[in-house]
């Protein structure tokens, strides 16, 4: 005869429960911690209200104001976006102006054309 359960079902295997014994340990646990930060709340750069869902790979919505934005595959705001936030917005406070560099100056202004005319 079997043992009964002595936990609820799913409180170790969380949402990788649905996989059964299949892929392995290491694969379902990697699989529950991304769905948890998926489907945590998140902040809206927006509103800064606490109610932006995903609506599809990249893509976050923010159920309060609307505001659409794109981001990380599973969670909005990646480290790497993060960064370049933060450095965007430095040299915004500083107010270098950051031009591409590869303007070429006319004749009139006092260059000499490329090619040796």
């Amino acid at each position: 005869m079997a043992r009964k359960q002595k936990r609820k079902k799913g409180k170790k295997t969380k949402s990788a429960g649905r996989f059964g014994a299949r892929y392995g340990r290491r694969i379902r646990k990697a699989i529950t911690a991304i769905e948890e930060r998926t489907q945590a709340a998140h902040t809206c750069p927006k509103c800064e209200r606490e109610s932006v869902k995903r609506i599809g790979t990249g893509i976050w919505k923010c159920a309060k104001c609307g505001y659409t934005f794109t981001g990380g595959t599973y969670v909005p705001h990646t480290p790497l976006g993060i960064t370049a936030q933060r450095t965007i917005n430095r040299i915004i406070e500083r107010g270098v102006d950051v031009g591409m560099g590869n303007e070429k100056k006319t004749e009139a202004e006092g260059a000499v054309k490329v090619g040796g005319e």
